[in-house]
């Protein structure tokens, strides 16, 4: 209801559209709105994109509005940009928001078919070519990486010749792209430069804490008003060749290719999940534009896609216990009954047999080891996943960009290890500890693990089918509400089919981690501490060497304007979404295990779910890389 504006905003997924299916809507579209808009782009009946189109009640063939296309950035798809595909479409305008190359279900083929537009060249004179749009105002925006993509279209049709020009662009941020313009593709074109504060990427690039004082600012000002000498530029001031111009919101820039600097204090995620980041979208487009027409104006203030958000929320919560509720389900079925860790009970009662937390001897080695792993989940994150993105590169076998599930792929292997190794230590030292006690009666911490390999791979195929179960689900909510369970950078999403096989291949760098941390959490059971609190210590041994890391290097983001080591800018935007899985996975280990006396079918659920949480959304960019079933 959000996303559709109550009722006012018609809303559709066009999910594995072909090119030769885009070239017919347009063809379509152009037979029944006497255009003339061509499909420069390159046709093909088995090369697929997927797209979200939104268009407001007031944009019709007889009052057509203005459109923007948007691009997302790296490892996301269209749907992480919803704040701002909600907020310009409940005040008039059509927008386009599409998975590009490689990334949700585009194919990464799609690219070199639309003149390396990553897919943006398609989505243009789609939406060019729209009854409901005027063709004359289209513009483009995009966030991080989606800002190449912008450029590349601008470069394309600008320069082309065939179809009308985009005459806007609001490149957001992460702002490398203006430096892939052709010389012209701009020219006369409305432009906006969104450069966050505290943007980790323009923070390390392009020194965003002070941009708007820099040669760069002042540079990209003078192109198009030479005689600005000012030595900063003011910021939401709209420039021309005839010097600045104060434009108030809602109310369209008459000048000919002008251009505003924008500065939210974001960082870079923030861009597409803020009130200030969404706010410049609306902003820059009303400038650009206007209100469109029998629309009204809402001031950029007035924003309502946290309530999009917190009911995202509420249903990925459920959808996890969902998870949970299958589980219990399938251990009552004839097939994975056996699983259960008592033939009466569903849920086995151990307590008395625990150890007490009281005992030092128990409960202080225990607390040390998860001191360490912080120390080293701290002090490992940067050289792992510097080292994993060189030692395991994008190939057909391992087809994610490397500087993402490359480089976690190797830094949860090499922390399932160092993490295996402090449990074995951990036992140790309780035998030494214990070993004046006759009474005491050492128990293999891998207990939990022990179950025969019958067993295992029926766990295994249960976790899969709880899998495919949930994610059932998520293809029904996709096809009836039109709706993703995205939420900034993490992505619970639909998927193409064959991208089960390329998670199956990543299981072997990260599976070792949730097998290894059901494990230990398994051992961190005691008879007089709560199931909860027990398992609360887990989740925050999890990230907390995480959570101290982002905080080091964002105070003195925010301090200083620099990331204490800026070369690993990109690691840091993707560790937030880690917290995730880093907190949830030890609460469904848990669950489970409490069900069957063992850690395999928790662990593997997790690893599906989890890998699966990158894969989906994926980041096929690698040129001559392809999504195959068995990498070979």
């Amino acid at each position: 209801m959000v996303q559709s504006g109550f009722g006012s905003i018609d809303v559709k997924n066009y999910n594995n559209q072909t090119m030769a299916e885009i070239i017919a809507a347009i063809d379509a579209n152009n037979a029944a709105a006497g255009k003339d808009i061509k499909a420069t782009f390159t046709t093909s009946t088995t090369d697929k994109m997927t797209y979200k189109v939104l268009i407001p009640d007031t944009a019709t063939a007889e009052n057509p509005a203005p459109a923007v296309v948007i691009m997302h950035g790296g490892l996301s798809n269209k749907d992480t940009t919803a704040p701002i595909f909600i907020e310009l479409a409940r005040r008039g305008f059509v927008v386009v928001a599409f998975d590009a190359m490689g990334h949700g279900k585009t194919d990464k083929s799609v690219d070199a078919l639309t003149h390396n537009t990553m897919g943006m060249e398609a989505m243009v004179e789609l939406a060019m070519s729209m009854p409901c749009v005027d063709e004359t105002q289209v513009g483009v925006t995009g966030h991080s990486w989606g800002n190449n993509g912008s450029a590349a279209v601008i470069n394309v049709i600008n320069l082309g010749g065939e179809n009308p020009k985009i005459n806007a662009w609001l490149c957001g941020q992460g702002t490398m792209g203006i430096y892939d313009l052709q010389p012209g593709a701009i020219d006369g074109v409305t432009f906006g430069l969104s450069v966050g504060k505290y943007d980790e990427i323009d923070a390390t690039y392009v020194g965003s804490y002070t941009f708007y004082s820099s040669p760069m600012a002042i540079g990209w000002i003078q192109e198009v008003y030479p005689a600005f000498s000012e030595t900063e530029v003011p910021l939401g001031v709209w420039f021309d060749a005839e010097g600045p111009h104060e434009v108030e919101e809602g109310t369209k820039f008459d000048g000919v290719g002008g251009r505003v600097l924008y500065q939210p204090a974001n960082t870079h995620p923030g861009a597409l999940f803020s009130t200030t980041g969404t706010a410049t979208n609306i902003n820059f487009f009303y400038g650009a534009f206007g209100v469109p027409s029998g629309a009204q104006y809402i001031s950029s203030s007035n924003q309502i896609w946290g309530i999009y958000i917190a009911f995202l929320a509420i249903g990925l919560a459920g959808w996890f216990a969902l998870a949970l509720a299958v589980c219990d389900l399938l251990l009552f079925t004839p097939m994975f009954r056996r699983l259960r860790g008592s033939q009466t009970a569903l849920i086995v009662d151990d307590r008395n047999s625990l150890s007490s937390f009281r005992d030092p001897k128990e409960s202080v080695p225990l607390l040390c080891m998860f001191i360490l792993l912080t120390v080293f989940s701290y002090v490992s994150m940067v050289p792992c996943t510097t080292a994993g993105a060189k030692l395991i590169p994008s190939s057909t076998f391992f087809p994610n960009a490397a500087h993402t599930s490359g480089a976690l792929g190797y830094w949860s292997f090499i922390t399932a290890l160092v993490s295996l190794l402090g449990i074995y230590i951990v036992s140790q030292v309780k035998v030494l500890l214990n070993r004046k006690d006759k009474n005491y009666q050492w128990k293999s911490p891998l207990d939990p693990a022990k179950l025969p390999m019958d067993k295992v791979v029926q766990s295994a195929l249960m976790a899969f089918t709880v899998f495919c179960a949930i994610h059932l689900v998520l293809w029904c909510i996709d096809a009836v509400f039109n709706v993703d369970f995205v939420i900034a950078t993490i992505d619970f999403t639909t998927f193409r089919p064959v991208k089960i096989f390329v998670m199956f291949r990543y299981l072997l760098l990260c599976a070792p981690f949730y097998i290894v941390n059901a494990i230990l959490n398994a051992n961190a059971r005691f008879r007089d501490l709560p199931e909860w609190a027990s398992t609360a210590i887990v989740c925050v041994g999890n990230v907390l060497g995480l959570a101290l890391l982002l905080f080091r290097e964002y105070s003195a983001l925010f301090s200083t304007g620099s990331l204490l080591t800026g070369e690993a800018c990109s690691t840091f935007t993707v560790v937030w979404s880690m917290l995730v899985p880093l907190v949830i996975s030890p609460i469904i280990a848990r669950y489970i295990y409490k069900r069957t006396g063992n850690i395999w079918l928790g662990a593997l659920l997790n690893s599906f779910i989890f890998i699966m949480m990158q894969v989906g959304t994926g980041q096929y960019m690698i040129e001559g890389i392809e999504i195959t079933m068995f990498g070979l």
